[in-house]
């Protein structure tokens, strides 16, 4: 009603409480289903559709595909953690089986099935060995150490947080990137609609199943903003479309690129391009804001400044930051850089988070850029399951794609193995993005780049990276997590009292 009411109100002067009591107010469900289908389904009004809150939990679909749920801008995301979880607690299946938490590709013959399932919880059981034993390696290494006798149950509880995150930070690059999670999604009609969309567009069955299910989730609560996702002049065209670009470029790829240049990794962080080349350059959108003036006129007194002058006006316009939740205004998004990252799949999957960037994109997982293995886990001596499980890992990957399933393939690759993605952040993300990943309490693999990240967008912006003053440079504590969950123990103690 709330949806129907706003979309009235761009062809009626009266305010919402006279169109509520004058057109829905006391009347049938027939009402809303008329208006609906005027203005989305007849006029093709999709701006109503941004009108229509959705909230949906997407449960146990594999971790590829969390990416490719949360690949749109416009709709808000969360999934479970794989640094707070131990992966390796079994659940029943349908069958009241008890298995691992792993997706498994139906359309696989039953002899490659059968060979997936008996990998698969091979590599589930070493990852199970190594988390388990770290978790015991590091609680010996860094023991529980009082501080405040009065707050020895508060402190304990943060320590086993602290050095469970540390063990699972380190033991998650042995998880598949099958294995499966949980995400909810908040949006409004229109981003479900394309993501039903994008979803049935890709060449995973599990893309195309878990669309059909999300279109019939949202028609149970909004049938009325769903009637063109799937019709084919509309829905139909938009998956063809999206479908035959992806096809199109793959194909030329190989038939234009050198496959002798695919292998090599390169450097794990890339500035590949940045524009404009002068940071100064955001001085005279700065001043347009402030001015009356065109920007053509501004653009060319800018141009007369003493380079004092730029920098007071650079200085104004980022301000006094007293937290990093002070951030420049938007004519800082004209300033962009531009990255290649090659990263393990579990960093790429917490950087890729940050959304409002341009650009975003991945290439299919392979195990063949290779991986590392984290230092305490040798320091443990547990190097042999946890390399036992990427050997598993490209084994059954090369059978995979062997017998012709070369999307499916990327199921068999690990959180820990390498892949390429590039992004386009502006430098008002950037603020945001250096500085909260680079917090002490993150993960240490992507504090690693996103420091890397900070460190060449200097090299070409040195004055605004100077202003970015809640970058944390420290060495990583032995104990990353330690600080933030005594705060959060704190926080509940409080809320308890």
């Amino acid at each position: 009603m709330i949806a129907g009411a706003m979309a009235r109100l761009s062809r009626t002067g009266d305010d919402m409480r006279m169109v509520i009591l004058k057109e829905f107010a006391g009347k049938s469900g027939d009402v809303l289903n008329g208006l609906f289908k005027r203005v989305i389904t007849g006029y093709g009004d999709d701006s109503v559709q941004q009108l229509m809150p959705l909230s949906v939990v997407v449960e146990q679909c594999s971790n590829i595909m969390t990416k490719f749920l949360e690949r749109g801008r416009f709709a808000a995301y969360l999934e479970q953690s794989t640094r707070y979880i131990y992966f390796d607690v079994q659940v029943y299946d349908k069958d009241g089986k008890l298995v691992y938490r792993y997706y498994v590709p139906m359309n696989f013959p039953e002899t490659l099935l059968n060979r997936y399932r008996t990998d698969m919880d091979r590599i589930f059981a070493l990852y199970s060995e190594v988390v388990r034993e770290l978790s015991g390696y590091i609680r010996k290494k860094s023991p529980f150490s009082l501080s405040d006798p009065s707050e020895e149950k508060r402190e304990r509880v943060a320590w086993m947080g602290a050095t469970r995150a540390q063990a699972c930070d380190a033991a998650r690059n042995m998880l598949p990137v099958a294995t499966t999670s949980t995400v909810g999604i908040v949006g409004n009609a229109q981003s479900f609609d394309y993501l039903i969309m994008r979803l049935a567009s890709l060449d995973l069955l599990e893309a195309n199943e878990l669309g059909k299910k999300l279109l019939q989730q949202v028609r149970v609560i909004a049938p009325q903003f769903f009637e063109r996702t799937d019709i084919p002049e509309r829905g139909g065209a938009a998956i063809n479309y999206r479908r035959q670009i992806r096809q199109d470029v793959r194909v030329l790829a190989k038939e234009y690129l050198s496959p002798e240049e695919i292998i090599a990794p390169g450097v794990e962080v890339n500035l590949v391009n940045h524009w404009p080349q002068d940071e100064m350059s955001v001085v005279a959108d700065l001043l347009w804001t402030g001015s009356d003036q065109s920007y053509e006129s501004v653009m060319r007194q800018a141009q007369n400044l003493s380079q004092e002058q730029l920098v007071r006006v650079l200085q104004a316009g980022i301000g006094t930051r007293y937290n990093r939740r002070h951030r420049p205004g938007r004519s800082f998004e004209f300033l962009q850089t531009k990255w290649e990252n090659v990263t393990d799949y579990g960093i790429f999957r917490d950087l890729q988070r940050h959304r409002p960037v341009d650009g975003m994109d991945w290439q299919d997982l392979t195990p063949f850029l290779g991986y590392e293995i984290p230092p305490v886990v040798i320091e443990a001596g547990l190097e042999k399951p946890f390399v036992e499980a990427f050997d598993i890992a490209e084994k059954l990957y090369g059978e995979v794609k062997r017998q012709g399933f070369e999307q499916e393939s990327q199921y068999t690759t690990l959180l820990g193995h390498r892949m390429r993605w590039r992004e386009a952040v502006n430098t008002r993300e950037s603020f945001h993005l250096h500085e909260i990943r680079s917090m002490p309490e993150g993960h240490p693999g992507y504090r690693r780049v996103t420091l890397t990240m900070h460190e060449k967008f200097a090299s070409v912006y040195p004055r605004i990276a100077a202003a970015m003053r809640f970058v944390d440079t420290k060495e990583d504590a032995e104990l990353t997590r330690l600080a933030g969950e005594m705060a959060t123990q704190a926080k509940l103690s409080l809320l308890a009292d």
